[in-house]
């Protein structure tokens, strides 16, 4: 049995399917297009400790564009006794202190196990009824302060709840008879955040008690080489996953030759068993193709943020220190403070992300910059995303450091000329196409910003470039991973024996 561990599309099931989310059902497609049946999708369970089946009508849905919703679970109507309400009251007091006494510790699986036992009691009451033992339990707090981290996580869960973001489904999916047994499993396959919890020691153990032959898909190694740049919880989680994952692999897929590299020399500078150079892989991102938007949707969202065909530079990226944006906003400010009135507006396209606060707020008051000098944009769908691409003079991207450096390859997809960091890895995805230059050298980037803005000849040589970039598919992606896998099959035998 190839198991195709798909935890991490599930558990985002009901989100868009971008970056890591996209990669991984790339690959359910392609494993499923090729082997049919004889791939199993299994999502593991934590708390269980086991990985559990995924019916095929479930995958579909993973699959198609966004037409998945999340079951809410049932909750008990409020009763009509008064009797009756006081005494659902007083069994939820009894069982939330049960939970917390029964689950002691704030490790993962702990609180898990904590937060099953508090939906479980909060389902047998009402929302009024929770809502008036909340008041009670209020002023106990005020008395007792120790009481502030439990009733805080109980109205989270309470939250989650009342809003249908816990899993109706969920008893029926973890019940015994779909537990996958690991006997059974010859392949294992992890492609997504393997990082999230402690599935990778239960690959480990089955590996090595089971004889699983081991594959996993690494994007960076960003959490271990730039910490200090790393989202909170995943500097903390990725390095002891990365740890376990290397003691117990056969096979390894990398997205790019950067990653790949620095795979390999963490290997080796830290003393973890070699790995076997043919079987550290290569296997390059797809990128969606592009068609443009038509000249009402164009029109329309162009008009919607205040902005002119090509009268724009362009940055698209979560809002995060890694990417650099203060970088990008102290070269604006410079360019406006040697060329004011020559420099276009720079519109940041990104979510939210973390440490950025300070950041934002010294941009929003920095009284150096002229008026909407530079702009945040957020939730931006996919096809405003294409028009912003299409119109925009050009893009920057001064990244610190990335996997692959996916928002280059959509600019030389869309055909607009990049002016980009010279980070390995998106030196090798634009294939020569953008224009890369080192971080240190704040002149030469001065210099191109303005070239590309107001020199006619320069910016035309930079769209040849773009148009002529080769451009990477998804059909590529799935054929060369299928291609490497079936590879490694053929030598099995010998891999085993060595």
């Amino acid at each position: 049995m190839i198991l195709l561990d798909i935890t991490t599309s599930y558990t985002f099931r009901h989100w868009k399917a971008m970056g890591l989310l996209r990669v991984e059902q790339e690959v359910i497609r392609a494993f499923r297009a090729q082997y049919g049946e004889a791939v199993t999708f299994g999502i593991y369970n934590p708390v269980l400790e086991g990985y559990y089946r995924v019916p095929p009508a479930e995958i579909d849905a993973i699959l198609a564009e966004r037409r998945w919703v999340v079951p809410s679970r049932d909750r008990a109507a409020m009763s009509p006794s008064r009797l009756r309400r006081h005494m659902r009251r007083f069994r939820l007091a009894r069982d939330i202190r049960q939970a917390v006494r029964r689950f002691p510790g704030a490790d993962p699986i702990t609180e898990l196990r904590r937060d099953a036992a508090l939906a479980q009691a909060l389902s047998r009451v009402s929302l009024e009824e929770y809502s008036s033992l909340r008041r009670w339990l209020g002023m106990a707090q005020r008395l007792t302060p120790k009481l502030a981290p439990v009733l805080s996580r109980t109205d989270l869960v309470n939250h989650q709840l009342h809003h249908g973001q816990l899993d109706a489904q969920a008893p029926d999916r973890f019940a015994p008879e779909n537990a996958i047994d690991p006997a059974e499993v010859t392949q294992y396959l992890s492609v997504g955040g393997f990082w999230s919890d402690n599935r990778y020691e239960y690959a480990y153990h089955a590996r090595k008690d089971h004889g699983w032959t081991v594959h996993y898909l690494i994007y960076d190694l960003i959490p271990v080489l730039w910490r200090h740049l790393t989202e909170p919880t995943t500097k903390e989680t990725f390095p002891l996953a990365l740890h376990w994952m290397l003691w117990g692999v056969d096979q390894v897929w990398t997205i790019s030759d950067t990653t790949r590299q620095d795979l390999l020399a963490h290997v080796a500078d830290h003393g973890y068993p070699p790995l076997k150079d043919r079987w550290v892989t290569p296997v390059l991102l797809g990128a969606d193709s592009t068609t443009p938007a038509d000249a009402d949707i164009t029109r329309a969202t162009l008009a919607r943020h205040d902005l002119d065909a090509g009268g724009y530079v362009l940055m698209v990226g979560t809002l995060e220190p890694r990417k650099n944006h203060d970088f990008a906003y102290r070269l604006w400010r410079e360019l406006h403070q040697r060329h004011p009135g020559e420099v276009l507006p720079l519109i940041f396209v990104g979510q939210p992300g973390w440490s950025m606060g300070p950041f934002v707020e010294m941009l929003a008051e920095d009284v150096g910059l002229p008026h909407e000098a530079i702009r945040i944009l957020t939730d931006v769908d996919d096809e405003a995303l294409g028009v912003l691409y299409d119109n925009c003079r050009f893009t920057l991207y001064p990244s610190h450091y990335e996997g692959w450096g996916l928002p280059v390859v959509e600019s030389l997809n869309h055909a607009k000329p990049c002016l980009c960091s010279d980070a390995p890895s998106i030196v090798e995805a634009a294939q020569g196409a953008a224009d890369c230059l080192p971080l240190l050298d704040g002149e030469a980037w001065a210099a191109r910003a303005l070239a590309l803005m107001g020199d006619d000849a320069t910016y035309a040589e930079a769209l040849d470039r773009a148009e002529g970039f080769g451009g990477y598919s998804w059909q590529d992606f799935r054929q060369n991973l299928i291609a490497d896998f079936e590879a490694f099959q053929d030598e099995l035998p010998v891999q085993r024996v060595g």
